[in-house]
């Protein structure tokens, strides 16, 4: 069974030969159909290095993630196909045990592994501290990601495709989409790809703030497709008020005193970014 790879692309130069070159080395090339990489009008040399390493180029026919995606979806020639984001360094056991989640299986739409923040990035913890926890919804939305993915062509055209939007969580959708539908997202959670997230410590925290921002309106989706869940302020704020407390019971866990400071901070953008979009949710 052959399958396509694709990609959607923005100024990804840093890490696409990386990355590119990674899933040459990881997904068999006696599996592969076709390589596309969707751009949305990059401004380095992210087209060059795409040919370079034997990937098609098309343009982006919208603007985003999203508009990316289905454009994307749009030229997929085959029952099963893989997403990448341009930033995820595939783990070595990537293709033979996500692969092996969806091969001849009824009922699953989608599967992927984890990708983790190197240990050297500032927040790394943050997301290792959930594989720890009694509480973790591993039969929710963790761990359920766009970016090292192979999904069933049939199951995501039969939902719509990926969502529209220009905010975070379209993971989140496409997940209640398929859920409501009857279909399964299944993770390989011994499967850790590195999620590279090149620009420093500030890159983080306002990765943090756009997500808390986008909150309103992947609920207001959400409730649109009569899905509904919901964080609202109240919850973000006490998060936020026993962050201090939380961070050091989660540093001691996890051996990692950055923890102290980051997830106090992680919390604030969170609750700032949920404000900021909760407002402008409301004068739409």
């Amino acid at each position: 069974m052959k399958v396509d790879l694709v990609m959607w692309t923005f100024n990804g130069a840093k890490t696409l030969p990386l990355v590119l070159n990674r899933i040459n080395k990881v997904v068999p090339e006696d599996f592969v159909n076709q390589k596309l990489i969707v751009d949305d009008n990059s401004k380095d040399n992210t087209v060059a290095i795409a040919a370079k390493y034997g990937w098609a180029i098309i343009k982006n026919e919208g603007k985003g993630i999203s508009d990316g995606a289905n454009t994307a979806l749009r030229h997929v020639q085959t029952d099963y196909f893989c997403s990448f984001e341009q930033d995820v360094y595939l783990a070595s056991d990537w293709w033979q045990k996500v692969f092996a989640l969806i091969l001849n299986k009824e009922g699953i739409a989608a599967v992927c592994g984890l990708r983790l923040l190197p240990k050297s990035n500032f927040c790394y913890s943050i997301e290792a501290y959930d594989l720890t926890r009694k509480d973790v919804d591993f039969y929710g939305g963790y761990g359920k990601t766009l970016d090292n993915t192979i999904w069933s062509t049939k199951a995501l055209k039969a939902v719509g495709g990926f969502p529209k939007a220009n905010f975070a969580g379209i993971d989140t959708i496409v997940l209640r989409l398929l859920e409501s539908k009857g279909y399964r997202w299944e993770v390989n959670y011994s499967v850790r790809s590195l999620h590279l997230h090149y620009g420093g410590v500030l890159n983080e925290f306002k990765h943090y703030y756009f997500y808390g921002s986008s909150l309103p309106q992947i609920y207001a989706r959400l409730k649109s497709f009569n899905l509904y869940e919901n964080e609202d302020l109240t919850n973000l704020f006490l998060k936020f008020i026993k962050s201090p407390i939380s961070s050091f019971k989660m540093a001691l866990r996890m051996h990692d005193s950055r923890l102290i400071l980051s997830y106090p901070i992680i919390r604030f953008c969170l609750l700032l970014g949920y404000i900021h979009g909760t407002s402008s949710e409301n004068t739409r």
